[in-house]
């Protein structure tokens, strides 16, 4: 087994938006609501604008005028930072009695000089439509008494250069800020961005396995099948084999059954460890219900809660766990009378007492004997074992078995913790038969049932139908 690396391509980063679309809708929408709370709340400003033209003062020959308007034209750059100095500025304060300073005034004064022309265009803002036309009109003749003082006079006395009112500014009827269909739309682009990077960020992030496919590309196990979560079950789905034998779950664990009885076409699997990464994947209940469709086709199973640490088998099938693998591994008790069957070809082996020293118990030459001795008499023998890497019992029961199911949590196990598992099992001698992903999110549609992969396994179902009807368990 070797672990693979997943790379990123366009496929991929669909299926991550796609999965994830919650995050970019919320994004989209919060940055939208954004855009329009500020455009709502924030002031409105208004903008009117008066128009200047420059002219020089020279005779009428065609080489003076045209000249003359080079002239102008060279000097517009001037003019127009002329305009927001505090020359012109501060007569407009004075006569508008404006509470401003002309450095704050100049803040809300745009000049504007098309290119090739002599036309100024003085654009006023402010939060009110008749003070921005009259802040406009006082800066623009404002402007143009202060270029015929500093303009240099002529022969006659006339300023040579001059600067007319050619278009008044009027009361705007529209404010120019905020646009509230553009900014909104602008803050839920920028919310849509921050989305797509948020779920491409959290996919990155999230090193957990959702689907079959995402296990496969972590490690290389065969994938048994998969188990879908139970909704309302905080405690777990206990043994729904039993409780819905015709539910969809239940028939999730007879497809198990079936991908494992052609795994073993070519190995015997008898003795099967059931084991996990971390506690609280669920490995024990899938032990107890994968007994269960063992034991519908008439198959002699035996299940051992070989879990000193947390044993729970016994309270999945709700029998007494004081006598168990440790009464009779130490000697208290024989086999046939701590063996509790639970139904037809069905017997359970708990746990019993825990053990001070549980790995010795699982390594111990009882143990070894105790497998021995009883294989004969059953078709499956089920051992339900402590997580890899909390303990290592599992790596240390390993030798006694023919092969083990790694049960891997969709919404719990992450892809380090589950090579590092593979890497540690199979370093100790373990085989694994294969993989099954426990607690899967399943699609369901009216006219059939889907896999995580979003195929129709309705056949299947089917085909677990017909061998309940001849099990007659």
């Amino acid at each position: 087994m070797t672990a693979t690396t997943s790379a990123w391509t366009l496929g991929s980063v669909w299926a991550s938006l796609k999965k994830r679309w919650y995050i970019i809708l919320a994004a989209t929408v919060v940055g939208g609501a954004f855009g329009l709370g500020s455009a709502l709340l924030a002031a409105p400003v208004y903008q009117s604008a008066a128009t200047l033209f420059v002219s020089i003062n020279q005779s009428s020959s065609g080489t003076d005028l045209n000249q003359g308007t080079t002239y102008a034209q060279n000097q517009m750059q001037s003019f127009a930072r002329l305009a927001t100095s505090s020359r012109v500025l501060q007569p407009v304060i004075d006569e508008l009695g404006l509470d401003l300073t002309p450095q704050a005034l100049a803040r809300n004064v745009q000049v504007v000089t098309p290119s090739q022309t002599v036309i100024l265009s003085i654009q006023a803002s402010s939060t009110s439509p008749d003070r921005a036309a009259a802040i406009a009109n006082a800066t623009a003749e404002s402007l143009a008494d202060v270029v015929k003082e500093i303009s240099p006079e002529t022969a006659e006395g006339a300023p040579s250069i001059t600067a007319s009112l050619v278009d008044t500014a009027v009361e705007p009827q529209f404010q120019v800020s905020p646009d509230k269909p553009r900014d909104t739309l602008l803050a839920a682009v920028v919310g849509f961005l921050v989305g797509v990077a948020a779920a491409l960020i959290y996919s990155l992030l999230d090193t957990r396995m959702p689907n079959a496919s995402a296990l496969k590309e972590v490690v290389r196990l065969p994938v048994l099948g998969t188990v879908s979560r139970v909704r309302g079950s905080a405690k777990g789905i206990g043994l729904v084999v039993a409780q819905e034998p015709l539910g969809d779950t239940s028939e999730e664990f007879r497809r198990v059954r079936s991908a494992l009885t052609y795994a073993g076409v070519s190995d015997r699997l008898q003795r099967i460890l059931v084991t996990s990464t971390s506690e609280r994947e669920g490995k024990s209940t899938f032990s107890a219900n994968f007994a269960l469709t063992l034991a519908e086709l008439r198959s002699r199973v035996l299940i051992i809660d070989a879990d000193f640490r947390k044993p729970r088998i016994a309270d999945l099938f709700g029998v007494e766990g004081t006598v168990g693998l440790t009464s009779v591994l130490l000697g208290k008790s024989t086999f046939d009378d701590a063996k509790i069957t639970r139904r037809d070809h069905l017997d359970v082996l708990t746990a019993g007492e825990i053990p001070p020293n549980p790995s010795e118990m699982l390594t111990s030459d009882a143990m070894r004997n105790l497998l021995d001795e009883i294989s004969p008499r059953y078709d499956y023998v089920i051992i339900d074992s402590p997580p890899i890497l909390s303990v290592a019992d599992a790596s240390l029961t390993s030798p006694l078995v023919d092969g083990a199911v790694l049960v891997v949590d969709a919404g719990r196990t992450r892809r380090s913790h589950l090579t590092q598992a593979v890497t540690s099992f199979e370093s100790a001698g373990g085989r694994f038969i294969g993989a099954v992903l426990n607690k899967a999110r399943q699609r369901r549609t009216a006219d059939g049932y889907y896999t995580e992969s979003g195929r129709a396994d309705r056949g299947a179902g089917r085909v677990g139908a017909d061998e309940r009807s001849r099990a007659h368990v």
